[in-house]
Protein backbone atom coordinates (compact mmCIF):
# COMPACT_ATOMS: atom_id res chain seq x y z
CA UNK A 1 0.00 0.00 0.00
CA UNK A 2 1.18 3.55 -0.70
CA UNK A 3 2.82 5.10 2.34
CA UNK A 4 2.93 8.92 1.97
CA UNK A 5 5.39 9.34 4.86
CA UNK A 6 7.81 6.87 3.30
CA UNK A 7 7.51 8.38 -0.13
CA UNK A 8 8.03 11.93 1.11
CA UNK A 9 11.37 10.91 2.60
CA UNK A 10 12.48 8.67 -0.24
CA UNK A 11 15.45 9.74 -2.38
CA UNK A 12 14.47 11.07 -5.81
CA UNK A 13 14.94 9.48 -9.18
CA UNK A 14 16.82 11.61 -11.70
CA UNK A 15 15.58 12.45 -15.19
CA UNK A 16 18.01 13.71 -17.80
CA UNK A 17 16.56 16.03 -20.46
CA UNK A 18 18.38 15.75 -23.79
CA UNK A 19 18.00 18.12 -26.72
CA UNK A 20 15.46 20.56 -25.28
CA UNK A 21 16.06 24.30 -25.61
CA UNK A 22 13.54 25.03 -22.84
CA UNK A 23 13.54 22.43 -20.06
CA UNK A 24 11.34 24.33 -17.60
CA UNK A 25 8.01 22.87 -18.76
CA UNK A 26 9.29 19.28 -18.72
CA UNK A 27 10.80 19.93 -15.29
CA UNK A 28 7.38 20.98 -14.02
CA UNK A 29 5.88 17.75 -15.37
CA UNK A 30 8.27 15.81 -13.14
CA UNK A 31 7.17 17.79 -10.09
CA UNK A 32 3.56 16.63 -10.48
CA UNK A 33 4.46 13.12 -9.31
CA UNK A 34 3.68 12.12 -5.71
CA UNK A 35 4.14 8.35 -5.52
CA UNK A 36 7.72 8.46 -6.76
CA UNK A 37 9.71 11.70 -6.61
CA UNK A 38 11.47 12.76 -9.81
CA UNK A 39 13.92 15.63 -10.30
CA UNK A 40 15.64 16.86 -13.43
CA UNK A 41 19.39 16.28 -13.53
CA UNK A 42 22.33 16.43 -15.95
CA UNK A 43 22.14 13.56 -18.43
CA UNK A 44 25.43 12.11 -17.16
CA UNK A 45 23.95 11.70 -13.65
CA UNK A 46 20.43 10.69 -14.68
CA UNK A 47 18.67 7.38 -14.02
CA UNK A 48 16.50 7.79 -17.13
CA UNK A 49 16.33 10.05 -20.17
CA UNK A 50 13.71 12.10 -21.94
CA UNK A 51 14.91 12.96 -25.46
CA UNK A 52 13.59 15.59 -27.86
CA UNK A 53 12.12 13.41 -30.59
CA UNK A 54 11.45 16.28 -32.98
CA UNK A 55 15.16 16.89 -33.54
CA UNK A 56 16.46 13.33 -33.09
CA UNK A 57 18.32 12.05 -36.14
CA UNK A 58 18.49 8.26 -36.61
CA UNK A 59 21.86 6.91 -37.75
CA UNK A 60 23.08 3.45 -38.63
CA UNK A 61 23.44 0.58 -36.16
CA UNK A 62 20.73 1.78 -33.76
CA UNK A 63 22.50 5.07 -33.14
CA UNK A 64 20.61 8.35 -32.73
CA UNK A 65 22.07 11.84 -32.90
CA UNK A 66 20.49 14.63 -30.89
CA UNK A 67 21.67 18.09 -31.99
CA UNK A 68 22.92 20.51 -29.32
CA UNK A 69 20.69 23.32 -28.12
CA UNK A 70 23.58 25.79 -27.70
CA UNK A 71 25.98 26.96 -30.42
CA UNK A 72 29.13 26.01 -28.49
CA UNK A 73 27.86 22.58 -27.38
CA UNK A 74 28.34 19.19 -29.03
CA UNK A 75 25.70 16.73 -30.22
CA UNK A 76 24.70 13.77 -28.08
CA UNK A 77 24.87 10.27 -29.55
CA UNK A 78 22.63 7.54 -28.13
CA UNK A 79 23.14 3.85 -28.78
CA UNK A 80 19.61 2.46 -28.43
CA UNK A 81 20.78 -1.14 -28.59
CA UNK A 82 23.32 -0.83 -25.78
CA UNK A 83 21.58 1.72 -23.59
CA UNK A 84 21.57 0.70 -19.95
CA UNK A 85 18.83 2.94 -18.58
CA UNK A 86 15.26 3.81 -19.60
CA UNK A 87 14.90 6.31 -22.43
CA UNK A 88 11.84 7.83 -24.12
CA UNK A 89 11.40 10.27 -26.99
CA UNK A 90 8.81 13.03 -27.12
CA UNK A 91 6.20 13.50 -29.84
CA UNK A 92 6.34 14.68 -32.53
CA UNK A 93 9.10 12.62 -34.09
CA UNK A 94 11.00 14.56 -36.72
CA UNK A 95 11.74 11.52 -38.91
CA UNK A 96 8.88 9.32 -40.04
CA UNK A 97 11.14 6.27 -40.38
CA UNK A 98 12.31 6.56 -36.80
CA UNK A 99 10.61 4.15 -34.37
CA UNK A 100 12.15 4.38 -30.89
CA UNK A 101 11.02 1.88 -28.24
CA UNK A 102 9.32 4.47 -25.99
CA UNK A 103 7.48 7.57 -27.20
CA UNK A 104 5.19 9.89 -25.20
CA UNK A 105 3.27 13.10 -25.67
CA UNK A 106 4.42 15.79 -23.19
CA UNK A 107 1.13 17.64 -23.76
CA UNK A 108 -0.87 14.68 -22.39
CA UNK A 109 -0.97 14.13 -18.62
CA UNK A 110 -1.99 10.50 -19.19
CA UNK A 111 0.90 9.91 -21.58
CA UNK A 112 3.42 11.48 -19.18
CA UNK A 113 2.09 9.43 -16.27
CA UNK A 114 2.26 6.28 -18.37
CA UNK A 115 5.91 6.72 -19.36
CA UNK A 116 6.88 7.53 -15.78
CA UNK A 117 5.15 4.35 -14.59
CA UNK A 118 7.10 2.42 -17.21
CA UNK A 119 10.36 3.96 -16.06
CA UNK A 120 9.59 3.33 -12.40
CA UNK A 121 8.97 -0.33 -13.17
CA UNK A 122 12.32 -0.60 -14.96
CA UNK A 123 14.07 1.21 -12.10
CA UNK A 124 12.52 -0.84 -9.32
CA UNK A 125 15.85 -2.31 -8.23
CA UNK A 126 17.39 1.16 -8.01
CA UNK A 127 14.44 2.35 -5.92
CA UNK A 128 14.95 -0.58 -3.54
CA UNK A 129 18.68 0.14 -3.27
CA UNK A 130 18.04 3.82 -2.56
CA UNK A 131 15.55 2.88 0.14
CA UNK A 132 18.14 0.49 1.60
CA UNK A 133 20.71 3.28 1.51
CA UNK A 134 18.39 5.48 3.50
CA UNK A 135 17.94 2.74 6.10
CA UNK A 136 21.71 2.15 6.34
CA UNK A 137 22.31 5.88 6.76
CA UNK A 138 19.74 6.14 9.55
CA UNK A 139 21.21 3.09 11.34
CA UNK A 140 24.89 3.73 10.62
CA UNK A 141 25.80 4.22 14.30
CA UNK A 142 23.99 1.01 15.28
CA UNK A 143 25.49 -1.42 12.75
CA UNK A 144 27.82 -3.22 15.12
CA UNK A 145 27.48 -6.75 13.75
CA UNK A 146 29.43 -7.96 10.68
CA UNK A 147 26.24 -9.29 9.09
CA UNK A 148 22.57 -8.39 9.28
CA UNK A 149 19.56 -10.40 8.18
CA UNK A 150 16.61 -8.39 6.90
CA UNK A 151 13.19 -9.94 7.38
CA UNK A 152 9.66 -8.93 6.45
CA UNK A 153 6.73 -10.72 8.05
CA UNK A 154 9.08 -13.48 9.15
CA UNK A 155 10.59 -14.00 5.67
CA UNK A 156 14.23 -13.34 4.85
CA UNK A 157 14.37 -10.54 2.25
CA UNK A 158 17.96 -9.34 2.54
CA UNK A 159 21.46 -10.11 3.79
CA UNK A 160 23.75 -7.16 4.54
CA UNK A 161 27.41 -8.02 4.93
CA UNK A 162 28.88 -4.74 6.15
CA UNK A 163 32.27 -5.18 4.49
CA UNK A 164 31.27 -7.37 1.57
CA UNK A 165 28.30 -8.15 -0.66
CA UNK A 166 24.66 -7.37 -0.02
CA UNK A 167 21.82 -9.56 -1.22
CA UNK A 168 18.19 -8.50 -1.72
CA UNK A 169 15.13 -10.56 -2.52
CA UNK A 170 13.74 -9.90 -6.01
CA UNK A 171 10.28 -9.58 -4.42
CA UNK A 172 11.02 -6.71 -2.03
CA UNK A 173 9.87 -3.19 -2.93
CA UNK A 174 11.14 0.22 -1.89
CA UNK A 175 8.05 0.76 0.27
CA UNK A 176 8.72 -2.54 2.06
CA UNK A 177 12.16 -1.40 3.18
CA UNK A 178 10.75 0.87 5.90
CA UNK A 179 9.01 -2.15 7.49
CA UNK A 180 11.97 -4.52 7.37
CA UNK A 181 13.38 -5.89 10.63
CA UNK A 182 17.17 -5.83 11.03
CA UNK A 183 18.80 -8.62 13.06
CA UNK A 184 22.53 -8.71 13.82
CA UNK A 185 24.30 -11.96 12.94
CA UNK A 186 27.86 -13.33 13.22
CA UNK A 187 30.18 -13.29 10.23
CA UNK A 188 29.45 -16.97 9.58
CA UNK A 189 25.84 -16.06 8.70
CA UNK A 190 26.92 -14.17 5.58
CA UNK A 191 25.55 -16.62 2.98
CA UNK A 192 23.26 -14.99 0.42
CA UNK A 193 20.45 -17.08 -1.13
CA UNK A 194 21.17 -17.75 -4.81
CA UNK A 195 17.96 -16.11 -6.02
CA UNK A 196 18.81 -12.78 -4.34
CA UNK A 197 20.15 -9.81 -6.33
CA UNK A 198 23.77 -9.08 -5.42
CA UNK A 199 25.13 -5.60 -4.79
CA UNK A 200 27.52 -3.99 -2.29
CA UNK A 201 27.56 -1.44 0.51
CA UNK A 202 29.79 0.84 -1.60
CA UNK A 203 27.42 0.74 -4.60
CA UNK A 204 24.27 1.32 -2.53
CA UNK A 205 25.69 4.17 -0.46
CA UNK A 206 27.42 5.84 -3.41
CA UNK A 207 24.04 6.20 -5.10
CA UNK A 208 22.31 7.36 -1.92
CA UNK A 209 24.85 9.90 -0.64
CA UNK A 210 24.53 12.17 -3.68
CA UNK A 211 20.74 12.37 -3.24
CA UNK A 212 20.63 12.97 0.50
CA UNK A 213 20.48 16.40 2.12
CA UNK A 214 22.06 14.98 5.28
CA UNK A 215 25.79 15.25 5.95
CA UNK A 216 26.81 11.57 6.08
CA UNK A 217 30.54 12.17 6.52
CA UNK A 218 31.67 10.88 9.95
CA UNK A 219 32.66 13.74 12.25
CA UNK A 220 36.26 12.50 12.60
CA UNK A 221 36.84 13.43 8.95
CA UNK A 222 36.17 17.06 9.81
CA UNK A 223 38.83 17.13 12.53
CA UNK A 224 41.89 15.12 11.51
CA UNK A 225 43.93 14.16 8.49
CA UNK A 226 42.28 12.22 5.67
CA UNK A 227 44.29 9.49 3.92
CA UNK A 228 43.71 8.01 0.48
CA UNK A 229 43.40 4.21 0.41
CA UNK A 230 42.35 3.08 -3.06
CA UNK A 231 40.08 3.88 -5.97
CA UNK A 232 36.34 3.70 -5.12
CA UNK A 233 34.94 0.18 -5.17
CA UNK A 234 32.18 1.17 -7.61
CA UNK A 235 31.83 1.19 -11.38
CA UNK A 236 34.17 3.84 -12.83
CA UNK A 237 31.22 5.30 -14.77
CA UNK A 238 29.82 6.43 -11.40
CA UNK A 239 32.92 8.44 -10.50
CA UNK A 240 32.63 12.15 -11.29
CA UNK A 241 35.05 15.05 -11.52
CA UNK A 242 34.59 16.08 -7.89
CA UNK A 243 35.59 12.61 -6.70
CA UNK A 244 38.63 12.55 -8.98
CA UNK A 245 39.76 15.99 -7.83
CA UNK A 246 39.75 14.92 -4.17
CA UNK A 247 41.40 11.60 -5.02
CA UNK A 248 44.14 13.49 -6.87
CA UNK A 249 44.70 15.81 -3.92
CA UNK A 250 44.77 13.03 -1.33
CA UNK A 251 47.05 10.83 -3.45
CA UNK A 252 49.81 13.45 -3.02
CA UNK A 253 49.59 13.58 0.79
CA UNK A 254 47.04 13.30 3.61
CA UNK A 255 45.10 16.51 4.18
CA UNK A 256 42.45 17.92 6.46
CA UNK A 257 39.01 18.88 5.24
CA UNK A 258 39.92 22.56 5.40
CA UNK A 259 43.11 21.95 3.40
CA UNK A 260 41.10 20.13 0.74
CA UNK A 261 38.60 22.95 0.53
CA UNK A 262 41.38 25.50 0.20
CA UNK A 263 43.23 23.58 -2.51
CA UNK A 264 40.15 22.68 -4.57
CA UNK A 265 37.83 25.64 -3.98
CA UNK A 266 34.97 23.35 -2.98
CA UNK A 267 32.27 24.55 -0.65
CA UNK A 268 31.59 22.80 2.63
CA UNK A 269 28.53 20.91 1.40
CA UNK A 270 30.14 19.69 -1.83
CA UNK A 271 33.33 18.63 -0.09
CA UNK A 272 31.51 16.72 2.66
CA UNK A 273 29.15 15.02 0.18
CA UNK A 274 32.01 13.97 -2.09
CA UNK A 275 34.12 12.71 0.80
CA UNK A 276 31.13 10.80 2.21
CA UNK A 277 30.78 8.91 -1.08
CA UNK A 278 34.50 8.10 -1.03
CA UNK A 279 34.21 7.00 2.61
CA UNK A 280 31.43 4.50 1.96
CA UNK A 281 33.28 3.29 -1.15
CA UNK A 282 36.38 2.41 0.92
CA UNK A 283 38.59 5.08 -0.67
CA UNK A 284 39.56 7.17 2.34
CA UNK A 285 40.40 6.69 6.00
CA UNK A 286 41.53 8.69 9.02
CA UNK A 287 43.77 5.80 10.13
CA UNK A 288 47.31 6.10 8.76
CA UNK A 289 47.79 2.35 9.15
CA UNK A 290 44.98 1.66 6.71
CA UNK A 291 46.19 4.15 4.12
CA UNK A 292 46.67 3.14 0.51
CA UNK A 293 48.92 0.18 -0.18
CA UNK A 294 49.70 -1.90 -3.24
CA UNK A 295 47.92 -0.57 -6.34
CA UNK A 296 46.11 2.62 -5.33
CA UNK A 297 44.68 3.13 -8.81
CA UNK A 298 43.31 -0.41 -9.12
CA UNK A 299 39.61 -0.55 -9.88
CA UNK A 300 36.91 -3.14 -10.57
CA UNK A 301 36.04 -3.90 -14.17
CA UNK A 302 33.12 -1.95 -15.60
CA UNK A 303 31.09 -4.23 -17.83
CA UNK A 304 28.37 -1.71 -18.62
CA UNK A 305 28.28 -0.77 -22.32
CA UNK A 306 28.09 2.76 -23.67
CA UNK A 307 24.77 4.43 -24.35
CA UNK A 308 25.37 8.16 -24.08
CA UNK A 309 28.40 9.79 -25.61
CA UNK A 310 29.62 12.94 -27.28
CA UNK A 311 32.76 11.51 -28.89
CA UNK A 312 34.80 8.33 -29.07
CA UNK A 313 35.02 6.86 -25.53
CA UNK A 314 38.39 6.14 -23.95
CA UNK A 315 39.36 3.00 -22.08
CA UNK A 316 40.08 4.77 -18.79
CA UNK A 317 38.74 7.90 -17.09
CA UNK A 318 41.21 10.76 -17.21
CA UNK A 319 42.94 11.03 -13.82
CA UNK A 320 44.58 14.23 -12.72
CA UNK A 321 48.34 14.00 -12.25
CA UNK A 322 49.20 13.66 -8.53
CA UNK A 323 51.15 16.93 -8.67
CA UNK A 324 48.37 18.83 -10.44
CA UNK A 325 46.09 21.08 -8.41
CA UNK A 326 43.18 23.09 -9.62
CA UNK A 327 40.27 25.01 -8.23
CA UNK A 328 36.82 23.64 -8.85
CA UNK A 329 34.26 25.90 -7.25
CA UNK A 330 31.77 24.94 -9.95
CA UNK A 331 32.48 21.53 -11.39
CA UNK A 332 30.68 21.50 -14.72
CA UNK A 333 32.66 18.82 -16.51
CA UNK A 334 32.85 15.08 -16.02
CA UNK A 335 35.35 12.47 -17.19
CA UNK A 336 34.38 11.00 -20.55
CA UNK A 337 33.91 7.58 -18.96
CA UNK A 338 31.01 9.03 -16.95
CA UNK A 339 29.04 9.60 -20.13
CA UNK A 340 29.07 5.91 -20.95
CA UNK A 341 26.40 4.59 -18.59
Amino acid sequence: MFNPVFQAASPPLRMGLVGFADESKLGKLLNTRTRVRWVDAPATDADALWVNGQHAQPLRNHMVRVPPTKPDATATILNLREISRPVAFTHPLGNGYFSPPNVFDPQSAESVAGILRTFEGELQQLCVELALGREIASRRYELRSPTFHLSLMGKLVGVVNIHAELGLSPDITAADMAEVRWSGRPAAACAIPPEFRITSMAHVMWQYVGRSDENLLPSRYSKGLIYFRRMPQVFPRMVRDAHLVLISELSTMPQSLEQLRASTGMGQKQACETLAALYFAGSITTDARRAAQGKPWARPADGVPSDLDTSVPSEEPVLLRPSHRRRCGALDTVPLQALND
